[in-house]
């Protein structure tokens, strides 16, 4: 793991996270479709990604997002921190968020 990816993911953790406006996103009980409208390509995840989705919408950041999961769903705080940050980052590589950085 390179440095620089050291730095993005404490970026990614410890900022507001929001939707890129090339996102377009449906939120169902049954999960998510996200629309990389840059790329042209659509996105599907669980009931669980999309509950993240919505507390990225709110501009909550990983750490607020997993405290969530973990009422939410009864997961180990753990669990949710890493997944949180695996879902973000992989939005973030697709440039479909903008993390904003902590003052």
């Amino acid at each position: 793991m390179s440095l620089a990816h050291d730095e993005d993911m404490r970026e990614i953790d410890s900022g507001r996270i929001e939707p890129s406006p090339l996102a377009r996103a449906s939120v169902s009980p049954d999960g998510l479709i996200l629309l990389d409208v840059r790329g042209g390509v659509l996105l599907a995840s669980n009931s669980i990604g999309a509950r993240i989705w919505q507390l990225i919408e709110q501009q909550h950041t990983v750490a607020e997002i997993a405290r969530q999961l973990v009422a939410d769903y009864d997961v180990p705080a753990a669990r949710a921190e890493h997944d949180v940050t695996t879902f973000v980052a992989a939005l973030a590589d697709r440039g479909l968020i903008s993390v904003e950085r902590p003052c």
